[in-house]
């Protein structure tokens, strides 16, 4: 499995990093590999809301996306780290989350059944599930295939265990083995399917 991460915190070293970090091992030992890709390296702007995307062809913008999002399609599994700030999705990640969902108006360009993690990071023991479920859409806007979610709270002056370390190899090493999660977002016709 070739796998993409797009890590959104701007702490290159923070709690996101070490979980990917170990996650990557988990992969390499299945015989996979990880490419951790940086959203601070990259030249991103905020969505405008032309609504360009929606006729074809992606993202009209000129900036650094479609080289990220060529990454990922060129992947086999992408996973989606970031961070959780005064109880909701960092600005940063949001963003890319709303300029990815681009993708998903184009059949050429969309994600289709691409595998995807999502790995949010918090202070807080617990977080509105709003924020989970929100992210989850964002994702599944560009047409992935959410099948795991780690949410990692509690973090505030926290040193992970070697243990808990570990078990983030076990979840990379069967990443691509877990069910895809369903989501309440119908997209096609645009309503919240409240069965699920």
């Amino acid at each position: 499995m070739k796998a993409v991460t797009l890590i959104t915190s701007c702490r290159r070293n923070g709690n996101s990093k070490k979980i990917v970090d170990r996650l990557t091992i988990g992969i390499e030992d299945a015989g996979g590999s990880n490419e951790i890709l940086f959203l601070d390296d990259y030249n991103i702007h905020c969505c405008t809301g032309c609504g360009k995307c929606k006729q074809g062809g992606g993202c009209v913008l000129n900036d650094d996306l479609n080289e990220i999002l060529d990454k990922i399609r060129a992947s086999d599994y992408f996973i989606f780290s970031a961070p959780i700030y005064f109880g909701d999705l960092a600005g940063q990640s949001k963003m890319f989350l709303d300029r990815m969902g681009s993708a998903g108006s184009d059949p050429e360009l969309e994600m289709k059944e691409k595998k995807t993690a999502i790995v949010l990071t918090h202070f807080s023991d617990t977080i509105n599930d709003f924020v989970i479920e929100n992210t989850h859409r964002g994702i599944v806007t560009a047409n992935f295939k959410v099948n795991k979610i780690i949410d990692v709270g509690g973090l505030l002056g926290k040193q992970f265990t070697e243990d808990e370390l570990e078990g983030y190899e076990d979840i990379g090493y069967e990443l691509e083995d877990y069910e895809i999660i369903p989501h309440k977002l119908d997209l096609i016709n645009n309503t919240v399917d409240d069965s699920l």
